[in-house]
């Protein structure tokens, strides 16, 4: 049974195109809850033939969504955020982006907002994601993260 929790998704990566695929093929949040910032008009049709929402406005798709992961690399990080960090509060934001640790992801977001970094490896033939969690992070929020990359592979966690 998928979760029903609405999931944004900005930014992309060959990891983040893996990561939905799991999560659509595993079936851990329908379609019509996957929430995807896209400009491209191309890519927007992909995404909506796999039965996703996409938007080219990185706030709509925040807006709607209680987790929202981002991909992309380090030196594009502070352009990614400054189009949605005010509207964090309360919400789950996962970070796929490589050299961003939680504490610096936290001093420039809005208060309450919980983070998750996220660090990927291959490992004897498998993919493990390594989750490190923010100082009070939500416990019931925890099964839906985890659940997210588990459809890629296996996961270790570590808690602030």
């Amino acid at each position: 049974m998928p979760h029903s929790i609405g999931l944004g998704m900005i930014g992309k990566s060959e990891l983040s195109d893996r990561l939905l695929e799991g999560i659509l093929r595993n079936n851990v949040v329908s379609g019509k809850h996957i929430h995807i910032a896209e400009k491209d008009a191309k890519m927007r049709d992909h995404y909506l033939g796999l039965g996703v929402d996409c938007t080219p406005d990185v706030s709509a798709s925040m807006l709607r969504s209680e987790i929202m992961i981002l991909s992309g690399v380090k030196k594009e990080f502070s352009t990614m955020l400054s189009s949605f960090c005010g509207t964090t509060r309360g919400r789950v934001l996962v970070s796929m982006i490589p050299g961003r640790s939680c504490e610096y992801i936290q001093e420039r977001v809005a208060k309450a907002t919980h983070v998750v970094c996220v660090e990927s490896r291959e490992e004897d033939g498998r993919h493990v994601s390594h989750l490190t969690y923010s100082s009070r992070f939500p416990n019931h929020m925890k099964s839906a993260v985890e659940d997210i990359f588990r459809s890629i592979g296996d996961i270790e966690t570590e808690q602030l």
